[in-house]
């Protein structure tokens, strides 16, 4: 880990690294590739978190490229693909033929038919440095998988505190404060003292294992990964618009994790006058 000496904190983001300083060796601790879903097509018939609005999105895998349907659009892209437990994949593309850049990044677990991921925008008004986020849901067709056990959103990662070393030198603290927020802290590395709190979502997939994303206010960026608090892994991406060069940065990372001590929830350890 960095040794060096943690500046004086500034809110001010142009004090802080760049995005793409900030993500430079992010893939050192990356789990590896996966092309286990290379010859197949997957359907999934989905829907639209925030209104309901259901819809069909297809991905067809092949040895380096996956190309994608959904309604009258449709793409060829190059894509990154983890298998993080048996079965549980993390999906990552960009979509290239877009006015602004898009991205789809989502949780596929093959083993119960599930599917949870969100589309990530840059570019848009009023203000085109923010990301924004839609989640969507489905079941993978032909499995037996229904609406009603989809992925469910959790509280179980509150009054947690993890820590995720993505290299040898960059490494951050996550707290888990409630259902809304997060603060992270970056205790190595390139943005060594600097840290936030931010808006974030949780999803749980398996046991101990969740899809968490959250979105800066600062920067710009949609983080999501998944956790596996199993095997004390991560994989996931950032996805921002570098605020110093105008470079869009959209990157895979890994992780390596190790928790400690959670703090209570304020009805089990409420302070209070005694008796």
């Amino acid at each position: 880990m960095s040794t060096s000496t943690t500046s004086a904190f500034s809110w001010n983001k142009d004090d802080w690294a760049s995005l793409s300083e900030m993500a430079d060796g992010f893939d050192e601790y990356r789990p590896a590739d996966s092309r286990a879903l290379d010859g197949r097509e997957l359907s999934l018939n989905a829907r639209f978190v925030d209104s309901g609005d259901e819809f069909t999105l297809t991905h067809a895998f092949s040895e380096g490229e996956l190309s994608w349907r959904t309604g009258e659009q449709a793409g060829t892209e190059t894509y990154e693909l983890f298998e993080m437990q048996p079965g549980l994949f993390y999906l990552h593309y960009r979509r290239s033929g877009e006015d602004h850049p898009v991205v789809v990044s989502a949780a596929l677990d093959l083993t119960t038919g599930q599917v949870t991921g969100a589309v990530g925008e840059l570019g848009l008004g009023p203000n085109p440095h923010l990301a924004r986020q839609r989640w969507f849901q489905g079941q993978i067709a032909g499995s037996t998988a229904t609406a009603a056990d989809a992925h469910e959103p959790t509280d179980e990662l509150i009054g947690r505190r993890v820590r995720y070393a993505y290299s040898g030198d960059d490494v951050y603290d996550h707290v888990y404060l409630n259902e809304n927020l997060f603060t992270w802290l970056c205790i190595g590395g390139a943005e060594l003292g600097v840290g936030d709190t931010d808006s974030c979502t949780y999803w749980k997939l398996r046991e101990n294992t969740y899809l968490f994303s959250w979105l800066e206010k600062n920067v710009g960026v949609e983080g999501m990964v998944l956790v596996d608090l199993n095997a004390l892994r991560t994989v996931g991406i950032q996805f921002g618009i570098d605020q110093q060069s105008g470079d869009l940065v959209n990157i895979t990372m890994g992780s390596y994790a190790r928790e400690f001590e959670r703090t209570p929830s304020v009805d089990d350890a409420r302070p209070g006058p005694t008796a």
